[in-house]
């Protein structure tokens, strides 16, 4: 994964943004459109792979890497460079916060997203790993709750119902609200449209048309995963998934 010292910093000729879609989590990294305000249903760590970039929420933060809490609204100013993004499962952290962390100082961060420009990144093994070594890694999670968010992932295209979830859980409703809240920072349905958007790139990548991927992947329409997309991502779907970039979507 660690490119040569030559090559490290050697931007892809190729225009578009890569892709790398794992189990409950994705990388992206290229130059990027605007990103308007919006808010995760996860964790996610952002990186400017050239630049500091700027992160507009209550104030601007200027940062070459910081960690996202799920519900922190946020817009992103790239300042027109490359920005590399790691979308992390609902679980990752041990302490979820309610803003940002600045991770400017974690060099690796930086070489990590380079990877992912590059597409030199084959697995989430090294993001695991940078996460445990900066004690931001995985927590204990109550049994019931990984048992709830496996009966959802396993379900994305069918609207099964907070109620069935819980009872696969062993829950109530209000108690699995409650412990999604308190253990993940986030409630399960959004998180379901999160998984959903990863589902819609793992569709398309296979030559699936961006309505043929929403309407897969559980959405109601186009128009349900572009409303979605610009409330959880800032962006709009075809500002990523364009045909003519397909190549550049990797799943594992």
């Amino acid at each position: 994964m660690r490119p040569s010292d030559d090559a490290r910093f050697q931007e892809p000729t190729e225009a578009g943004i890569r892709l790398l879609v794992g189990d409950q989590r994705l990388a992206l990294a290229g130059r990027s459109p605007e990103i308007r305000r919006h808010r995760h249903a996860a964790p996610a760590v952002i990186v400017g792979v050239d630049r500091p970039l700027r992160l507009v929420a209550d104030r601007v933060h200027e940062t070459r890497a910081a960690l996202i809490a799920p519900g922190f609204s946020h817009a992103v100013d790239a300042r027109g460079g490359r920005i590399a993004v790691f979308l992390l499962p609902a679980y990752a952290l041990t302490t979820p916060g309610s803003g940002l962390r600045d991770l400017s100082a974690k060099g690796s961060w930086v070489e990590l997203a380079e990877a992912v420009s590059c597409q030199r990144l084959d697995g989430f093994e090294p993001v695991d790993r940078l996460l445990a070594r900066e004690q931001l890694g995985t927590r204990p999670v109550d049994e019931r709750l990984h048992l709830a968010i496996g009966a959802l992932a396993g379900a994305l295209d069918e609207n099964v119902s907070m109620a069935e979830i819980a009872s696969a859980a062993r829950l109530s409703p209000s108690r699995l609200m409650a412990l999604a809240r308190e253990q993940l920072g986030t409630s399960l349905r959004p998180y379901r449209r999160w998984l959903r958007a990863f589902d819609v790139a793992r569709a398309f990548a296979t030559g699936a048309s961006l309505t043929e991927a929403a309407l897969a992947a559980g959405f109601a329409s186009s128009a349900h995963l572009s409303i979605a997309a610009r409330e959880q991502f800032g962006i709009r779907p075809s500002d990523i998934l364009a045909p003519q970039h397909r190549a550049l979507i990797r799943t594992i």
